[in-house]
């Protein structure tokens, strides 16, 4: 895997980072649901103004082929936040968090069963290092941990939800119907999202909390980081789920806690224990694990190409 390839892939993991402890320090002021209507709306903007100024906004009335599963990606990022919502109303936020990151086993699982992918011995043991290692960076009590937890069902549907959408989103990309860029995807998700959250707040009467926004500076920049980090995401994530194989860009998200936890102690003062300490090491290593095999299958494909001509 080459320098720029990593590179890529760390920088999600960063700009994620960022994203969800800006995110955590929102939901502290407004709900899941206001917050999550104000981010997106920005992030709408963002993005109308990026295709406006490319000359692709257009784009966005040309999806023959590819429009129902659009409407699939939206529907799945609204239910992939709604059951993390639910979950973390009716369990510990910690051991939800771990069972979100659980996604990156869903996505191993799917790619076997369904696209055929053939792990290696370390491709497994090295995600399951880095899984480990965020468990430690957020502190998990295991001694309290029960898996049939109402909540933790909740969260374990979230992590199949994300995986699921992380395919769909590939299929677009990859479709041969229509060829869709990615800012078109990302649009739709945003938008989809975005509306049903707003018919979730009507429901739930939250609507009346976005009045809390005006004159308070600090969610006000709270809640443009949030945008930026999202349009961001869909940006740099997108294009990573478009170069490589869905289960790489899941496992090197496995060091977005190690970024939120970093960003945590050195935005807002947040103490870390030897314990979270150990935790980034063991993902670290975890990480450069699967860098070194994906090293060696790269050098092992090209031999194989150089044997093939060498035999013509």
């Amino acid at each position: 895997m080459k320098l720029k390839s990593v590179t890529s892939l760390l920088l999600l993991s960063v700009i994620w980072g960022v994203y969800y402890v800006a995110t955590q320090r929102a939901v502290r002021v407004l709900s899941v649901f206001s917050v999550g209507i104000v981010v997106r709306f920005i992030t709408m903007m963002i993005l109308a103004v990026i295709m406006l100024a490319e000359g692709k906004f257009t784009d966005l009335f040309h999806t023959k082929g590819v429009t129902k599963r659009l409407f699939l990606i939206g529907g799945f990022g609204y239910l992939l936040d709604l059951t993390a919502f639910i979950g973390l109303s009716v369990s510990p936020a910690g051991s939800g968090t771990a069972l979100l990151k659980c996604d990156v086993l869903f996505v191993n699982i799917i790619s076997v069963l369904i696209y055929k992918y053939r792990f290696t011995r370390a491709d497994w043991a090295c995600s399951m290092v880095m899984l480990f290692g965020v468990f430690l960076v957020m502190g998990i009590n295991f001694s309290s941990f029960r898996l049939g937890d109402a909540g933790n069902i909740f969260f374990i549907l979230s992590a199949l939800f994300v995986s699921i959408n992380a395919f769909l989103i590939k299929s677009v990309q990859t479709s041969k119907v229509s060829a869709v860029s990615d800012h078109v995807v990302a649009f739709y998700n945003n938008f989809i999202t975005m509306a049903l959250f707003a018919l979730s707040a009507l429901f739930t009467g939250d609507f009346r909390q976005l009045a809390k926004i005006g004159g308070n500076a600090f969610i006000i920049v709270i809640l443009l980081i949030c945008s930026v980090g999202q349009s961001l995401i869909y940006i740099v994530y997108y294009d990573n789920l478009r170069r490589f194989p869905v289960w790489i860009v899941k496992v090197f998200l496995l060091l977005m806690p190690v970024v939120a936890a970093l960003v945590s102690y050195m935005a807002f003062g947040e103490r870390l224990v030897p314990m979270q300490y150990g935790g980034m090491a063991v993902v670290l290593l975890g990480a450069l694990g699967i860098l070194l095999e994906q090293k060696k299958k790269s050098q092992f494909q090209q031999n194989t190409v150089t044997e093939g001509v060498k035999e013509k």
